[in-house]
């Protein structure tokens, strides 16, 4: 969940926002009936408002949309703003919208239920001749020399104090993590980068990436250390964010993913560089799996590398959760479950929310650094587990005859 610090950094964001500022401005009419979804503090719709839409609906299944609502009122937009604290695919709208905008995305688009989410939407919202902000994205790919990346990722493994680590470095390697774009630049390609695949939000009907190989030669000699994915995002036409290694202004909460390769790899300009990837969307979570191969020169028998790697290759992780489900294992409260502990401790029917997101702050500053912050996550507990508080008296015996019912 995103606290408002990060909802901040979004709007301060200018390489991400102005394209979205433009787009919305260039799109909405009068009459325009605009679905924000994932708006969480609101900033899409107050714009949809700004720009002279008749009706916004606002979607958001986190506590910032209360924040979102005060913003609406203090700019004196709640009139034209309804919103829906919830997921859009549990959401029915009362008329379809001629504009839909959403920035669902992580460091990638293929993140979560992102894209399921943009395919139930223009499905079900989205008006005959309507309008998806953003879109499109183009996600590439290329082959990268990425030395202190690599290394950061792999030396804590590399027999620390004498003691062999296989087991961790195996699984770390076959994981992608995520990285600022301004890690890399054009002279970390060791190859022209490619495009995986264009994510075309008014016809896309699946979620993952189908596998298909990419042949290209090495531009230039050097060490292979792993594949980089990143995306260029069309949000309207003619408006788009660049951003991968090159761009003159990156978006900061985007970035780009690097899946690194079991070894690094010496590469002559020339070696012909064989990749294949592939996205496969499971329960909101996305596994990956990536096919490197390198020949020398075009030498098919002369095989540098032949790597197959997969996020869910390795089981280890898989067997330590099973391991927590037997009967035997003694489980303790996480710092996240003893926070929810103590506010669930508070719902006594005595406190306010107000008074239970004092009490929490003071316990736990560092996980709640403004009341509001506080404030908005009690609310959101007391929404799951609470209820309203009532007084009830216990008549004696000798008031028992003198009770009525109101109204009877």
């Amino acid at each position: 969940m995103y606290s408002i610090g990060d909802y901040g950094d979004m709007i301060a964001d200018k390489v991400r926002m102005d394209p979205y500022v433009y787009a919305l401005k260039a799109v909405i009419e009068p009459d325009s009936v605009v679905l924000d979804i994932g708006t969480g503090a609101g900033m899409h719709a107050l714009l949809a408002c700004k720009f002279g839409a008749r009706k916004i609906y606002a979607i958001e299944p986190h506590d910032a949309i209360h924040l979102a609502r005060e913003l609406a009122r203090e700019n004196g937009f709640a009139d034209r703003i309804e919103f829906f604290q919830d997921v859009s695919t549990h959401v029915s709208l009362p008329v379809k919208a001629d504009v839909i905008v959403s920035d669902l995305r992580g460091v990638l688009p293929l993140y979560g239920g992102h894209i399921p989410a943009i395919i139930d939407a223009r499905q079900r919202h989205l008006a005959p001749g309507g309008v998806l902000i953003p879109k499109r994205d183009t996600i590439w790919v290329s082959l990268v020399e990425a030395w202190d990346v690599y290394n950061d990722l792999t030396a804590p493994w590399d027999y620390p104090y004498g003691m062999s680590m296989k087991k961790a470095k195996q699984i770390v390697l076959n994981d992608w993590i995520e990285e600022n774009t301004h890690t890399f630049n054009k002279s970390s390609l060791l190859m022209e980068s490619q495009i995986l695949t264009v994510l075309d939000y008014a016809s896309i009907e699946n979620p993952g990436v189908s596998p298909s190989s990419i042949i290209q030669k090495a531009t230039r000699d050097g060490t292979a250390h792993g594949l980089l994915l990143w995306f260029d995002g069309e949000i309207a036409e003619g408006i788009h964010i660049f951003n991968g290694p090159g761009a003159e202004k990156v978006a900061k909460v985007y970035g780009c993913g690097f899946f690194p390769l079991l070894e690094p790899v010496s590469i002559d300009k020339g070696d012909t560089i064989i990749l294949s990837v592939q996205a496969i969307l499971v329960d909101d979570q996305y596994q990956w799996r990536w096919h490197t191969r390198i020949q020398s020169g075009d030498n098919p028998q002369a095989i540098k590398a032949d790597f197959e790697q997969s996020t869910d290759l390795d089981k280890t992780m898989e067997s330590a959760e099973l391991h927590k489900r037997i009967l035997n294992f003694r489980p303790a409260r996480s710092e996240e479950g003893e926070i929810d502990h103590f506010i669930l401790g508070e719902m006594d029917g005595s406190n306010t929310i107000d008074q239970i997101a004092r009490g929490a702050q003071g316990k736990y500053p560092l996980r709640f650094k403004t009341q509001i912050e506080a404030q908005l996550y009690v609310n959101g507990l007391s929404q799951d587990y609470g209820h309203e508080a009532y007084s009830f008296k216990v008549l004696e015996p000798n008031e028992r005859q003198n009770f009525q019912i109101p109204g009877a």
